[in-house]
């Protein structure tokens, strides 16, 4: 039997009102906040048609992305699809990094591109969803069991499934695929006792499952945590509602976006954002909503985690990757805590040191020491 798998009809189950947390939502019955879009029509918002910038990437011609593309449009999508649509995959010239490309220009507020939520693939049971974002072992489980492993989901979503990541292609690997040693030497203690606890979590859930290899649940679990919008979502609980005192607890809801999942993560330029838009209808879309004046040709970034922020510990836990540049760091090293090393002085090497090292790195050394040197560059002077 193929299970449901359309984000709508769960979320309906448990909500009589919604709030995704981290998420721009809005309504097309609302006169509060008007939906604008490009879908149709001249932008002209620069003043001239051909505002653009140069080309920076290859459109993605492969066989894959173009049967992803023809499968989202029979659903309705918008903003994908053609030469002048809203949106195309490329790769970076420089890098060969995956990403999603303007090819025409927005203005702030402009939806970009949007699909329906029908083709939204939920990875967590409604029943069973907990206030904690990050259940992505259980997600994993999830979707082999629903989506890799059910002949009939296979064949329904082919199209995306063959988009996604194999360990041979755009394949970042997260601190749970480093050896003891590289897990050690990252040495700020929460990101090594996250990758610990994941590491047992998937173990766990394997061994329980019977069927399902620490490997295959490794990987989908990789997946899962790069590739999934952990939706955030203030439930009415009429459990909890007392001589009419309404109270609100928090569920996540884990979903696969096809198409829209490709969009690269910026942390401190993010130009768009993912946009619900009437979550109340059945009808109801996920976007990429500009955040401010999109140029043709540029790439179209967002800024990854369940509320729009994530510090490089937590890009690399769950994306594979430090980024250049994060202002988050210096907040959260100035907040400090448990599992935080507070100052300079507590690490074991120094700045100079770890960046004499970096110059001869391999594999995921490298990563290792761009997250050392990243967050010794972010301490408060």
């Amino acid at each position: 039997m193929l299970r449901k798998t359309t984000l709508l009809p769960l979320l309906a189950i448990i909500l009589p009102a919604r709030d995704v947390s981290g998420f721009a939502v809005s309504s097309s019955s609302s006169p509060k906040r008007k939906v604008k879009t490009n879908q149709g029509k001249a932008t002209g918002g620069f003043g001239k048609k051909d505002d653009s910038v140069p080309i920076t990437h290859t459109k993605d011609m492969s066989e894959s992305t173009l049967n992803l593309e023809n499968f989202l449009l029979q659903w309705k999508s918008e903003g994908l699809g053609s030469d002048d649509s809203g949106s195309e995959v490329g790769f970076d010239m420089d890098s060969g990094i995956r990403g999603m490309y303007a090819n025409k220009s927005f203005r702030k507020g402009d939806i970009v591109c949007k699909i329906p939520s029908d083709v939204a693939l939920a990875l967590t049971d409604p029943s069973s969803a907990t206030d904690v974002a990050d259940g992505v072992a259980d997600g994993a489980m999830n979707f082999i069991q629903w989506y890799a492993s059910n002949e009939e989901a296979k064949q329904t979503w082919k199209a995306y499934l063959d988009t996604l990541p194999t360990k041979d292609m755009h394949f970042d690997p997260t601190p749970d695929f480093y050896s003891e040693q590289e897990i050690q030497a990252l040495e700020f203690p929460k990101i090594v006792a996250d990758t610990t606890e994941r590491k047992q979590q998937i173990a766990n859930l394997a061994q329980k499952s019977g069927v399902v290899s620490f490997d295959e649940l490794q990987f989908a679990t990789w997946l899962v945590a790069s590739r999934s919008f952990a939706i955030k979502i203030s439930v009415d609980d009429g459990e909890l509602v007392r001589e009419g005192a309404v109270s609100t607890r928090e569920k996540v809801i884990r979903v696969l976006l096809p198409y829209l999942d490709m969009i690269n993560h910026s942390s401190d330029n993010a130009n768009a954002e993912l946009h619900l838009i009437d979550p109340e209808k059945d009808d109801a879309w996920f976007a990429i909503r500009a955040t401010r004046p999109i140029k043709k040709g540029k790439e179209i970034s967002i800024s990854y985690g369940a509320s729009g922020v994530e510090t490089s510990l937590g890009l690399l836990s769950n994306y594979g990757f430090v980024p250049e540049e994060n202002k988050i760091d210096e907040l959260f090293l100035k907040k400090g805590g448990d599992n935080c090393i507070e100052t300079l002085g507590g690490w074991s090497t120094t700045l100079a040191e770890d960046e004499l090292e970096l110059e001869r790195a391999t594999g995921n050394m490298v990563n290792v020491l761009k997250l050392r040197i990243k967050l010794k560059r972010s301490y408060p002077e």
